[in-house]
C-alpha cells in the first residue's frame, strides 16, 4: 500500500503560522485506524497530519514530509515498528522527530527496547482526543 496524505488541518490554532504547526505521521496498517486518526488530529488543529500503512511507505515519506511527530504502531506488516523508529531516529533529516509508540497492549513487553530506539511515549489505541490534547499541549 502506499502512503496516503491527508488535506491540511481545516482549524488551525489561532496564532500559529501553517509552517510553525507539527508535522505528524501516523503510521499504521489498519487503514481505517490510521485515516480516523490523522482526521482527529487535523480537526482538532494539532497540525497537519499524512498517514502511512507499512515501515517502508513510511520512511520515504518521512523524507519527503519531514515529519517533526511520527505516531508509530509498533505492529506492522512489513517491519516492527521499533525497526521503524530506529530508522527514523537515525535519519538525518529527522533529528528533532518525536516519536510516538500506538498499541493495543497496555502492558506491551518492549518498553525497553523502545527507549532505546526513541519512542519518548505509548498512546493506547484507540486513541483519543484527550490523549491527543495532552500530547500536543
Amino acid at each position: 500500500m502506499r502512503a496516503h496524505p491527508k488535506t491540511h488541518p481545516r482549524e488551525q490554532r489561532r496564532g500559529v503560522p501553517r509552517e510553525a504547526m507539527p508535522r505528524i505521521l501516523v503510521v499504521d496498517d489498519d487503514v481505517d485506524a490510521a485515516d480516523s486518526l490523522a482526521s482527529l488530529l487535523q480537526a482538532a488543529g494539532h497540525g497537519d497530519a499524512r498517514v502511512a500503512y507499512t515501515g517502508a511507505s513510511a520512511l520515504a515519506l518521512a523524507v519527503e514530509f519531514v515529519p517533526t511527530v511520527a505516531l508509530v504502531d509498533l505492529d506492522l506488516p512489513d517491519m516492527s515498528g521499533y525497526e521503524l523508529a530506529r530508522h527514523l531516529s537515525q535519519h538525518p533529516q529527522l533529528h528533532a522527530l518525536r516519536l510516538i509508540a500506538l498499541t493495543a497492549d497496555n502492558e506491551h513487553p518492549g518498553r525497553e527496547l523502545a527507549r532505546e530506539v526513541g519512542v519518548e511515549r505509548y498512546l493506547i489505541k484507540p486513541v483519543g482526543s484527550a490523549d491527543l490534547a495532552e500530547l500536543f499541549a
